[in-house]
């Protein structure tokens, strides 16, 4: 039987950067607009898109993470479903990390 806990680390890791690139692709989107053609934001527009496009790779990889975890665990599809949609929304992303791992914690306590 595969290891339940498993992917665990690499969702961490994956929704921790996904999360941090949220918050840059959000901040940057609205300080593109926000500001004049001299900004920073928009003088380096085609590094923000290089930005963008990437943390969108990563985040279908983190959906995948999620189903492999999902599915090990047997996890019920709206608490899947859920972790996937909160990844989306900045800030929250965290939360959501942190209350996926302290469930796969729960269900499968490491041994000792």
């Amino acid at each position: 039987m595969k290891n339940p806990r498993g992917p665990l680390l690499p969702y961490q890791v994956l929704a921790t950067i996904v999360g941090l690139n949220l918050i840059f692709v959000f901040t940057a989107a609205f300080a593109q607009r926000l500001t004049g053609d001299g900004s920073w934001w928009n003088r380096n527009e085609t590094l923000i898109l290089v930005i963008d496009q990437v943390h969108g790779l990563l985040f279908m990889a983190l959906l995948v993470v999620i189903a492999v975890l999902a599915t090990r665990n047997k996890w019920k599809p709206v608490f899947t479903i859920t972790t996937m949609l909160l990844a989306t929304i900045p800030f929250v992303s965290f939360w959501a990390e942190r209350r996926t791992t302290l469930k796969v914690n729960a269900d499968h306590p490491a041994i000792a």
